[in-house]
């Protein structure tokens, strides 16, 4: 910064805009004057006139000086998101989630986690490898893990709680196909 007539500093940008900014509102001053669009006196016009180069100088120099600190703003959503419903609205998940939480902590409901963990396995079985779980039971044991195909071949029939750990297992097996 090199210092002024006064002692205070101009930054080399604010420089870059200032000349430009007061040459063009001195010209638009000076046209408006001669027009009769600024019925003032001399003085009170050149005053407003230099006020004005230095307002417009100071306002680019500051949008060009924080212009890297701007992020573009997205003010509308994507089609996606707004065709999706939001996951803790889903009634699926939420009847997963109470149904997962009965399996592990009473013994006075059925189990409704087996069936939806051996559909999902039929449906990644048939999706990923082309093997169907009930028509070729013996290339799907190829295909399983051996917790998921020990989770499968053995339905719960008595409404006792379930093992963390099995049906984690077994979860992570449906997860790997």
């Amino acid at each position: 910064m090199s210092p002024t007539a006064h002692g205070a500093a101009v930054p080399p940008t604010l420089r870059r805009f200032l000349v430009p900014a007061l040459v063009c509102a001195v010209i638009i001053g000076g046209l408006l004057y001669y027009i009769g669009s600024l019925p003032h006196s001399l003085p009170v016009v050149v005053l407003a006139v230099l006020l004005s180069g230095l307002v417009v100088a100071l306002t680019m120099w500051g949008m060009t000086s924080t212009s890297q600190d701007v992020e573009q703003a997205y003010w509308v959503s994507t089609p996606r998101q707004e065709s999706a419903p939001p996951d803790a609205m889903d009634y699926r998940l939420l009847r997963l989630r109470r149904d997962l939480r009965d399996a592990v902590e009473r013994d006075d409901r059925g189990d409704e986690i087996y069936p939806v963990i051996r559909e999902l396995a039929a449906e990644r079985l048939l999706a990923h490898h082309g093997v169907d779980l009930d028509a070729e039971p013996e290339r799907a044991r190829e295909v399983l893990d051996p917790h998921l195909q020990a989770y499968l071949d053995h339905p719960p029939s008595d409404t006792r709680k379930r093992s963390r750990s099995a049906l984690h297992t077994a979860i992570e097996g449906v997860e790997k196909l």
